[in-house]
């Protein structure tokens, strides 16, 4: 994994004075991505603006000094700059071998002919993580290409004839020319759900490429982008429940094995729960030496995970670590982590914490069981949105129920009872339900936050029907897809991932997720709801509990999380306080200062849960460092 950068100024009117300079602040913020080396390469375009790319390197295969990017062709009518695993290189570079003569072992090399090769069909082939630039002399333009499931980061800001991209947000922060003010419809997006959603970011002047997603720009600043995949495969799908099975097993079993592949030290991160298993259990059996694992664990009991996981490596024989984690440690860590923070979110710390670990046992890569819960049904919302939505069927022939909530909850409100409130006005539609269970604010909270309560409502009905119209064009009307969909592509792909990505890469460390492997998640969406419906996780425990513990398999679900709750009212209490009841220059007129004292005010009275004030907490600690 790397860090990349560029930038082209198609007005030279409007050039930086130094743009050389410029790059090389970008590759500053990006230092933490790329240890190893640093590129930089200046291309001349042909009655053309002037093209900077930049790179910093991790080196994972090919550590040698022949990997070194951008790197360019035979002739140099191509160069590249890629942040990316092809866990394909090997069988690609085999294809490529008649017609190419290669002259390192490393991906990045096999991505460059892949391109030359195929052009943007090149995309088709590839299984991996990634996000690259790709300057095309031929074509005189700029490919630029997201991961199917968006694991790789890449943001742009296109702008008054100029172009700009990088790894992270902050890249394009450092450069100097970009409008921080901040975005209002990804500030909705963030005090709704705890993340922003691509391709909106919390900056008006950047934008995040979407997964799945390329965009070519020519010499002249014309740009298109435009969506290569989507998970709706047309291919059959298994007929019968061993079939299932079979494949299952067989789809995961060669995620892993591909993702095994590395120049340098590779473990797993081990929670105890199923998904993190399957991969330990996985790796484990095709590696040569006991593999590495970590897990945090708590003091608290009820959040503690930390016996399974011992358990798990226990039946695998790992090399295990343990991180016992409390608040204080937690306080201590909170400096580094927020500025880990690429964006604001109210998850990623958990990451980050083990991450560090992973890093000082001697890891540069570690495999995640992310994924397994949004593919086969792990959350609640897979239970709870369809009783939801035939308990609203009953309700309406219930007089007074909405106005009787409704009056309850205006003289008592509470998370439960807001929620209740808008379930019972709102439509029947699993995006409406489903807004309900992930929003951290509802409608009305929300409106309360925003200074501008024009604007807030405004947003939330976009956002809504947003979502709305993207179910409606589902193949298919099945509830558990849909729900499905949702959380793979709302929940894991604008937090999980981007947390994991971030969080892991300030380390540096890469982590690889085997469960989104593109060809599992095609797979899991051809099945029927009705193969996956049920108990939780059912059927991946059904093709692979041979594998695991049978306390492992046969435990109810905890979850991962911290015990935010009680450490908020310990420990943590007087700096979210502190940070909490400041005023912050930079959210004057977009956020309500005194809703941001009520919501602090609510938490401790116990009419809110920890995640409303901690949201506002990670937010103006955000700004406060990166937008000042």
């Amino acid at each position: 994994m790397c860090g990349i950068t560029g930038l082209i100024n198609f007005d030279p009117s409007g050039q930086p004075e130094n743009p050389g300079k410029v790059l090389r602040n970008m590759l500053d913020a990006l230092r933490h991505r790329g240890p190893d080396d640093r590129g930089e390469e200046r291309i001349e375009v042909t009655n053309g603006p002037v093209l900077h790319l930049g790179h910093q390197r991790f080196s994972i295969i090919d550590i040698s000094a022949s990997g070194h990017q951008p790197m360019a062709n035979d002739d140099k009518s191509v160069w590249v700059s890629t942040n990316s695993e092809i866990y394909n290189y090997k069988e690609l570079r085999n294809e490529l071998a008649y017609k190419f003569q290669f002259h390192s072992q490393s991906d990045t090399e096999v991505l460059l002919r892949a391109y030359e090769q195929w052009g943007v069909g090149c995309l088709d082939r590839i299984v991996g993580m990634f996000s690259f630039a790709i300057w095309d002399n031929k074509r005189e333009a700029l490919f630029v290409a997201r991961d199917r499931l968006g694991i790789k980061p890449l943001y742009y800001h296109i702008k008054d004839q100029q172009f700009a991209f990088a790894s992270e947000l902050r890249s394009l922060l450092a450069s100097g020319f970009i409008d921080k003010s901040i975005n209002s419809t990804g500030l909705y997006h963030y005090l709704s759900f705890g993340h922003s959603k691509a391709p909106e970011t919390i900056v008006n002047s950047v934008r995040e490429l979407k997964p799945g997603h390329y965009l070519w720009i020519d010499k002249n600043g014309n740009w298109e982008e435009k969506e290569y995949w989507n998970p709706f495969n047309e291919n059959e799908s298994p007929v019968n429940e061993m079939e299932i099975h079979e494949q299952v097993r067989t789809v995961i079993e060669e995620s892993v094995r591909c993702r095994s592949i590395s120049d340098v030290p590779l473990g797993a991160f081990l929670s105890g729960g199923i998904d993190s298993s399957v991969v330990v259990g996985s790796l484990a059996n095709i590696s040569d030496d006991p593999v590495t694992t970590l897990t945090i664990g708590f003091q608290e009991k009820e959040f503690d995970e930390s016996e399974f996981s011992q358990e798990v490596s226990d039946r695998f024989k790992t090399n295990h670590h343990l991180l016992r984690l409390d608040e204080e440690q937690l306080l201590q860590a909170l400096p580094s982590s927020l500025s880990a923070m690429d964006q604001p979110t109210i998850d990623g710390i958990n990451t980050y914490l083990i991450s560090r670990s992973a890093h000082e046992v001697g890891l540069k890569v570690a495999l995640s069981g992310l994924g397994g819960d949004e593919l086969f049904g792990g959350y609640p919302s897979f239970q709870l949105i369809p009783k939801l939505m035939q308990r609203k069927k009953l309700f309406k022939y219930i007089p007074f129920m909405k106005w009787g909530v409704g009056l309850y909850n205006g003289f008592f409100p509470t998370d439960q009872t807001t929620k209740l409130e808008h379930f019972l006005q709102g439509k029947l539609s699993g995006a409406h339900e489903y807004f309900l269970i992930r929003a951290l604010f509802c409608q009305e909270p929300v409106t309360h936050l925003f200074a501008d309560k024009k604007q807030a409502r405004t947003e939330i009905e976009k956002d809504f029907q947003r979502t709305q119209n993207q179910i409606e064009q589902f193949p298919t009307d099945d509830i558990f897809n849909q729900i499905s969909y949702l959380e793979t592509f709302h929940y894991l792909q604008n937090m999980l991932l981007r947390d994991v990505d971030m969080m892991s890469m300030a380390h540096p460390l890469e982590v690889r997720v085997p469960f989104m492997d593109h060809r599992l998640v095609e797979m899991m969406f051809r099945l029927p709801g009705k193969e996956k419906a049920g108990a939780a996780k059912h059927l991946l425990v059904d093709s692979m509990k041979s594998l695991l513990p049978d306390n492992v398999w046969q435990r109810k679900k905890m979850g991962f999380a911290f015990p935010f709750e009680m450490w908020m009212r310990g420990a943590l209490r007087p700096e979210i306080e502190t940070v909490l009841l400041s005023p912050l220059q930079q959210l004057d007129g977009l956020v309500s200062q005194q809703a941001v004292a009520n919501v602090w005010n609510d938490f401790l009275s116990g009419r809110v849960s920890w995640s409303r004030p901690w949201s506002l907490y990670v937010l103006k600690s955000w700004i406060n460092k990166n937008l000042s």
